[in-house]
């Protein structure tokens, strides 16, 4: 018997409101504002306050991020803004889904653990014979018929 409500458990869970992102793979940016997704069903809360969490600290950290937001019909997505202290740093991160500012420890649901990082970047731009790309970790010019190669704060002469 306890083997099926455990099943019946996870399969109605299955079907609740669920965080979408961020997930571990693709984490926060610790610049600027960031993505929570998620789906919902009928049966769910109209609204709930985001709060970003991390257990693995003591004391724990806990900040709201947004309170009252509107679910949606079966999915939503919200931009979510920095505290006034800017984002943490490091890992072991997770966004609950509360149910509301006064009640933080009523989750609806919660993520995967993530981990902050630097913003990714990355830009081109092209014309008569030249290139230029960049990430956030280098720098690559490419010029037709030109004997040098270029990378950030040095050259090289190709002979």
């Amino acid at each position: 018997m306890l083997a099926f409500a455990t099943v019946l458990a996870l399969a109605t869970s299955a079907f609740a409101l669920q965080v979408t992102q961020p997930t571990n793979a693709t984490g926060f940016s610790n610049s600027g504002q960031n993505t929570v997704s998620w789906t919902r069903v009928s049966t769910d809360p109209s609204n709930f306050t985001i709060v970003l969490v991390n257990n693995n600290e003591f004391p724990n950290y806990s900040q709201v991020l947004a309170a009252l937001v509107d679910a949606g019909d079966s999915s939503g997505t919200i931009q979510v803004n920095p505290p006034s202290t800017g984002w943490p740093s490091g890992s072991g991160y997770q966004i609950n889904l509360a149910h509301d500012a006064q009640a933080l420890d009523q989750l609806l649901a919660q993520s995967q653990d993530f981990s902050f990082h630097a913003p990714s970047s990355s830009s081109s731009v092209s014309g008569s014979g030249s290139s230029v790309s960049s990430t956030a970790s280098r720098t690559v010019l490419s010029v037709s018929g030109s004997p040098y190669v270029f990378r950030v704060g040095q050259y090289f002469r190709l002979c």
